[in-house]
């Protein structure tokens, strides 16, 4: 792969390459968007063949999604339901002095805990303690981003399995990756002595 790649660009700082990824996307025959339940597989709503402008009609993709699931399943809108979530804080959004006074009032803020993506303490805590919130170090760097820097988590994965420990009251070896049986702490030193 890297020998085709150089035929195009040469020199390539392999070096500074610290992770890749590769994927498929299906596309259909006649470049239309294939909306709607699988005949053979009941239940189940295909959205494939989504390519430019995926990203403009995704709205109008999901509501198209909703009414089919609310006429399949005879779904009754939630009369109390909210429609609206409060925003998740950025502090890098602040200013200085509004920076200052949330580090006074949450002085989990002013520690950070990711240094390449400068996360801290207190974001990895609301990314955990919201709605839907992270329930494992992938969770945590989906929602904050701590873990994507250069070191790609190299320093901050036992600090935020910490704060994920903590925060949701369960021992570090009930900390995972990315969910199922993807445990990162597996035992002790002394168990292994």
């Amino acid at each position: 792969m890297i020998e085709r790649a150089e035929m195009n660009v040469k020199n390539i700082p392999l070096r500074q390459v610290i992770t890749s990824f590769a994927g498929l996307r299906a596309h259909e025959d006649g470049h239309e968007f294939l909306i709607g339940e699988v005949e053979d597989a009941k239940g189940f709503i295909d959205c494939a063949g989504i390519e430019s402008p995926g990203l403009t009609s995704a709205p109008a993709i999901g509501e198209m999604v909703a009414q089919i699931l609310k006429e399949k399943m005879n779904l009754e809108e939630k009369e109390d339901f909210i429609a609206t979530r409060n925003g998740v804080l950025d502090p890098n959004t602040l200013s200085k002095e509004e920076r200052m006074e949330l580090i006074k009032e949450k002085p989990e803020y002013g520690n950070i805990i990711c240094r390449c993506e400068m996360v801290t303490e207190g974001e990895i805590m609301d990314a955990i303690n919201r709605p839907l919130g992270a329930k494992s170090l992938d969770g945590v760097k989906r929602r904050t981003r701590a873990g994507m820097g250069r070191c790609q988590a190299g320093f901050c994965s036992p600090r935020t399995m910490e704060i994920l420990a903590r925060e949701r009251h369960v021992s570090m070896f009930e900390i995972t990756k990315s969910g199922g049986d993807s445990k990162i702490v597996t035992g002790t030193n002394k168990d292994s002595l």
